[in-house]
């Protein structure tokens, strides 16, 4: 049974003499976004074996919340300063 809930898992690709600078704005980009009602969770973690990479995972009650969540002022400054990309995103639901 489908929850509405949208759950994903992006892959990030940082620049890597940015790395630092990247931790620092998603930082940011977290603390504001787990402040927000449509926001259920939003965790980033770095993958050890290869430190430019980084990994999103984000659940929000439904689409809705994301598409504000996307078109707010701190996400898309995050966006804007080009320090990385989204090599990836899987998209899922939660089976048990």
């Amino acid at each position: 049974m489908d929850s509405g809930k949208v759950e994903s898992t992006v892959v990030l690709k940082c620049k890597a003499d940015k790395i630092e600078q990247f931790k620092v704005a998603v930082s940011q980009l977290v603390h504001e976004t787990v402040k927000e009602p449509g926001c259920e969770i939003f965790k980033i973690f770095q993958n050890k074996a290869q430190p430019d990479e980084f990994i999103l995972w984000e659940i929000f009650k439904d689409e809705a919340s994301l598409d504000l969540h996307m078109k707010s002022e701190y996400t898309q400054e995050c966006f804007s300063l080009g320090l990385f990309e989204a090599v990836s995103a899987t998209y899922h639901t939660e089976v048990i």
